[in-house]
């Protein structure tokens, strides 16, 4: 009976330990970072993608291509000016097409300064983007004297 009860606690450690790996919502999950920026505002710049963990996607840089806003509002929050931006951009790399979709919301930050905080979501991929999907967040500050702006994106992507 000491035997059987013992090789059944070990057993249930076993599954205990495990569950968590194969059943986490974690596992699939890759973590990465996309930096863009340029000396002057335009729909194209050059950007950098790092993957922050291992996963299917690798690191890759290319062209950003932006599409003009589908949407662009200004509202007051809490006494704060606040411009609302919604585009498409397709970021073009060597090892495929990612089209992102983000919705930036920016403010004046003072001395020329605007800063934003965005969500960013996947729409489509091509290449290694083919079949993922996922999001985060990301900010940008743009310095209107010289037009010079730049952006960061983190989020976490997963393969279908």
């Amino acid at each position: 009976m000491k035997v059987h009860l013992s090789a059944l606690v070990l057993a249930a450690v076993a599954v205990t330990l495990a569950a968590p790996a194969a059943g986490s919502p974690n596992a699939a999950r890759q973590r990465l970072t996309i930096t863009t920026q340029a000396p002057k505002t335009t729909l194209v710049s050059p950007f950098v993608l790092t993957p922050m963990q291992t996963g299917p996607i690798k690191p890759d840089s290319g062209r950003l291509i932006a599409n003009p806003p589908t949407t662009n509002r200004t509202l007051i929050r809490d006494g704060q000016d606040v411009s609302v931006y919604v585009q498409t951009s397709t970021l073009k790399g060597k090892l495929g097409s990612l089209v992102i979709r983000t919705r930036a919301e920016y403010s004046k930050a003072g001395n020329g300064y605007e800063a934003s905080t965005e969500t960013w979501k996947v729409v489509r991929g091509t290449g290694q983007y083919a079949r993922i999907s996922g999001g985060g967040r990301g900010t940008s500050v743009w310095f209107e004297p010289n037009d010079h702006w730049s952006s960061r994106y983190q989020g976490f992507v997963k393969a279908s």
